[in-house]
């Protein structure tokens, strides 16, 4: 890939989601506009992407909403076909990301590697950037930047959001939720990534009995998670409050923002957590926490995906491809009660918490 010296005044970023990705772009958009304060910036989004990140002065959205995706298609040509931009960053691989940036003219379309690329995605890029296999995804956003002339050392390691519920709010919304409280996601988009209720039950209760902390437990209101979380609350010994599909994208931001600690598997809310510096114990076995981890708490997290490589796949960590996924249903079984349970009190002795 080869530095531009033209002069860039209009950038168009084609990343549309998911939350946990868009919580990852948050400093390669930080990095650019500090480094190009006066480049027009249009990004291409997803409606509650959009949402939840709030107005981002300098940065104009375009959404699109995958509920109604070929209207988003018409609606994104006709916003745009008279724009000539100078530079696209497809930072997206997928065949919905081909599609859109078919309607988007730039005269440089930056994309993957061919290595991390798939669904066809280098044939809808004129440049690529450069392989960097085991980076984390960050990292690999960020690396975007070097086509403008963007040093590492002035990379931008900034997450922080427009925060929309005060913890005011948030003590109204649930007056019954305590001063000191940990937060139990324990429910991941991919339910092949979520732990096992009897180990999320011992570990929860572990904290409420050593540390004197109430259990909060969130999920989505799909009815899988809510039952998924149900089976937890009901079988612990110290009663958790419950908030399962009580919660929008911005009072699960509170929520987390004003937790002593978050534990979850591989999942949104995990990269939230970076956001509002909140520290995470994560639950890593079907990816790869190098790629995917939590930016700022990867030391607190339990990692059995090298493990789970070998003894599933047969693979070595070096051969495993950028966005390879250990999908044998007994991952999760290598984490142990004990492995959670050491990062716990690392986490509160160690770090001083209480």
């Amino acid at each position: 890939m080869h530095n531009m010296n033209q002069k860039i005044e209009n950038i168009c970023i084609l990343r549309t989601s998911s939350l946990g990705d868009i919580c990852h772009m948050l400093p390669f958009i930080n990095t650019l506009k500090k480094n190009y304060p006066n480049v027009k910036i249009t990004w291409i989004i997803g409606k509650n992407e959009a949402d939840f990140l709030g107005k981002i002065n300098g940065i104009e959205f375009i959404i699109f909403d995958k509920s109604n995706t070929w209207k988003s298609y018409i609606g994104i040509a006709n916003q745009l076909c008279r724009i000539k931009f100078d530079i696209l960053f497809i930072m997206q691989v997928s065949l919905r990301a081909n599609i859109i940036s078919l309607l988007i003219k730039s005269k440089i379309k930056l994309g993957y590697d061919k290595k991390r690329s798939s669904d066809l995605h280098s044939l809808f890029s004129n440049k690529k950037i450069k392989n960097q296999q085991h980076s984390h995804v960050v990292d690999v956003f960020l690396s975007f930047l070097n086509i403008l002339n963007i040093d590492k050392e002035n990379y931008i390691y900034k997450w922080k959001l427009n925060e929309k519920v005060s913890k005011e709010d948030l003590y109204e919304k649930f007056p019954y939720l305590k001063k000191k409280y940990f937060l139990l996601s324990p429910c991941s988009r991919s339910s092949n990534r979520n732990w096992l209720v009897d180990r999320y039950i011992k570990s929860a209760d572990y904290i409420c009995e050593k540390y004197g902390l109430q259990c909060v437990i969130s999920s989505s209101s799909d009815k899988k998670e809510k039952d998924f979380v149900k089976k937890i609350a009901n079988n612990m010994k110290v009663k958790p409050y419950n908030l399962s599909g009580k919660t929008d994208l911005h009072y699960l931001l509170s929520l987390i923002r004003h937790s002593e600690l978050l534990i979850s598997p591989d999942s949104g809310p995990i990269h939230m957590a970076t956001c509002v510096d909140t520290s995470v114990i994560g639950l890593y076995g079907v990816t790869n926490i190098v790629r995917a981890g939590p930016y700022n708490s990867r030391n607190l997290c339990i990692d059995k995906y090298q493990e789970a490589l070998k003894k599933y796949s047969g693979l070595k960590f070096e051969q495993a491809p950028w966005r390879y996924k250990n999908n044998h249903p007994d991952v999760m079984k290598l984490i142990s009660v004990t492995d959670v349970i050491e990062k716990i009190d690392r986490y509160f002795f160690e770090e001083n918490k209480i």
